[in-house]
């Protein structure tokens, strides 16, 4: 079995040269769609569109949950069951189509330095110069999903069964570890200095040692359920429902973001966040304990 960096010495695509030679699918012009991308957040979160409605309706198709975000502010996506990239930084971002051969990916992940990591055709594996995507290790469970690590050479692989969800590390070597056995789908995964966080739909763990750790479980009354995690560099912990984004304080879920969600992704200073229902995509700084913090006197 070959890791994903022995199998870029065949060459891997980084997202940002994927962006290179595409057909444009058409600009987005964020003042158009800008009543469809307004969102409502707390008082000092600064909010960035970048796609709404108008731009994903080009393309066609259902906005998939997985995304992520590589060097220089490109970012992965699909739509309509097909691949996709944009610009994030750009004036007018661009959806544009990846060519792949062979298997459309059902979820992707970046590595740390641009090389982007897919499950697809039953196997997971890198994106290839040739554009399709290596089978280096098989999938034998359907559904798989990758969520990505600050880590270079690991990305998180979380699916399984019923009553049989299991969280992996898998390393650029090509290996697999068990980081998390649940009876409960495992919804999203990530990492920050105080460790490994994982996520079902009720529940926020946090894993040391091998022992899960609950921080917070949802209440009777919460309109839930919850969608994805991801932790800041200084490790606080945002996750989100299909309707809000909201940051752990202790035990405590305060609302950041209220009236979109879906799947969050924390690059730098910036939580992305990309929301199916709603067909946006959106950013919101700064992603740490400064959004939380009070204002000074």
């Amino acid at each position: 079995m070959r890791g994903w960096r022995r199998l870029a010495a065949l060459g891997a695509l980084a997202v940002g040269l994927a962006l290179v030679g595409a057909f444009a699918l058409g600009l987005v012009n964020a003042a158009s769609d800008a009543a469809a991308m307004k969102v409502s957040a707390a008082g000092s979160a600064k909010i960035d569109p970048i796609v709404g409605p108008a731009g994903f309706g080009e393309t066609g198709g259902d906005v998939a949950p997985d995304f992520d975000i590589g060097p220089g502010g490109a970012v992965a996506l699909s739509v309509g069951d097909v691949l996709r990239t944009l610009d994030a930084r750009a004036a007018a971002p661009e959806l544009r189509p990846v060519k792949v051969l062979g298997a459309q990916p059902s979820s992707i992940a970046l590595d740390v330095d641009g090389p982007m990591l897919g499950v697809a055709g039953g196997y997971f594996g890198l994106l290839q110069t040739d554009a399709a995507f290596a089978k280096a290790i098989p999938m034998t469970n359907p559904g798989m999903r990758l969520a990505p690590s600050p880590e270079k050479g690991v990305v998180f692989l979380f699916g399984g069964v019923s009553g049989d969800w299991r969280l992996y590390d898998a390393t650029d070597q090509g290996d697999l570890h068990v980081l998390l056995q649940s009876d409960r789908p495992i919804v999203s995964a990530a990492e920050g200095p105080g460790g490994v966080y994982a996520a079902t739909a009720t529940t926020i763990m946090r894993l040391r040692a091998g022992t899960p750790q609950v921080l917070f479980t949802t209440p009777a009354d919460f309109a839930g359920p919850i969608r994805s995690i991801a932790v800041g560099a200084d490790d606080v912990l945002f996750f989100a429902t299909d309707a809000k984004v909201y940051v752990l304080i202790g035990p405590n879920a305060l609302s950041v973001v209220n009236d979109a969600g879906g799947s969050i992704r924390i690059k730098g200073e910036r939580l992305y966040v990309l929301d199916p229902r709603r067909r946006l995509l959106f950013s919101l700084a700064p992603a740490s304990a400064q959004l939380i913090a009070k204002d000074a006197p």
